[in-house]
Formats: structure tokens, C-alpha cells, sequence
């Protein structure tokens, strides 16, 4: 999913976080969790890359299939786990648990609508695949 489409996610689930609890700190979280998760392509592009960080060269790194190694670090349902365990063992404190949330949102979507394998969001998966993104993903546009 592009970043924009995932601002406009993460905008909707702070708001409802908002109707929901009538506090901003966790709408905040769950809306940050939700768009900023994408920080890790920044990371992929200068290891693939390692040019001088531009917007239209990052777009066309991605759409050209110049993205040979997909690490995305945050992408991952073992942190999203790990999250979870945390919200448990913190008796679901409403900032971390807010924050889960809009994570869990952002990943759900990039595997519903981004053209990846069931196993993809699994860094486990990437890091016995060498993070080859030919092997991780079904095609190399649209990742996001």
C-alpha cells in the first residue's frame, strides 16, 4: 500500500481511537504507528541503492525493481507479537496498546492490498530468503 493511502488509514483509526476513548495520546500513537511504520523503505532504499536520498529517485528504486533486498525491519509480525505480549504483560496500557493497534492496522493492510507471498511480513521468512525480494514478494512494483 502506498504511504499516502496509509495516512488516510491511519488518520480514520486515530480518529475512531479518538470517539473511542475521548483521549488523544493513544489516537496519536494508534495514527503514528499506522503511517510511520513505512520509515523502514528509507532503510531498504540506501542499502539497495546507496544513493543521496531524493523522492523521485526513492519512488523509481521501488517501481523500477532496483529494491533487490527487502529488509523491512518494522514490517514484521513478530514485532506485532511482541507488541501484543507487551500490551498483555502491561495490562493493556492504553498508549502501548493504542500504538499495537494502529501497527497491527498498517500490516494487515499491506498484506491484504501489497502483491507479497503469505509469508512475506514474516522478517524470519525474509532473513532465511536473504531478504531477496525476488523470492519474498510475487512482483517487484507497487511495494510499499
Amino acid at each position: 500500500m502506498k504511504p499516502i493511502c496509509h495516512l488516510g488509514v491511519s488518520i480514520i483509526t486515530g480518529v475512531v481511537t479518538f470517539l473511542i476513548t475521548k483521549t488523544i495520546s493513544p489516537s496519536i500513537a494508534c495514527f503514528l504507528a499506522g503511517w510511520l511504520v513505512d520509515v523502514d523503505h528509507i532503510w531498504d532504499f540506501y542499502k539497495n541503492s546507496g544513493k543521496d536520498f531524493n523522492v523521485k529517485r526513492f519512488v523509481n528504486a521501488f517501481q523500477n525493481g532496483e529494491v533487490k533486498k527487502a529488509y523491512l525491519y518494522l514490517h514484521s509480525y513478530e514485532l506485532l507479537f511482541t507488541l501484543a505480549l507487551l500490551c498483555f504483560f502491561t495490562h493493556f496500557n492504553h498508549l502501548l496498546s493504542f500504538t499495537t493497534l494502529g501497527f497491527a492496522v498498517h500490516l494487515l493492510f499491506d498484506q491484504i492490498f501489497n502483491p507479497v507471498k503469505p509469508l512475506t511480513y514474516f522478517i524470519t521468512y525474509r532473513i532465511l530468503n536473504s531478504y531477496n525480494a525476488d523470492v519474498v514478494f510475487t512482483h517487484l512494483t507497487k511495494i510499499s
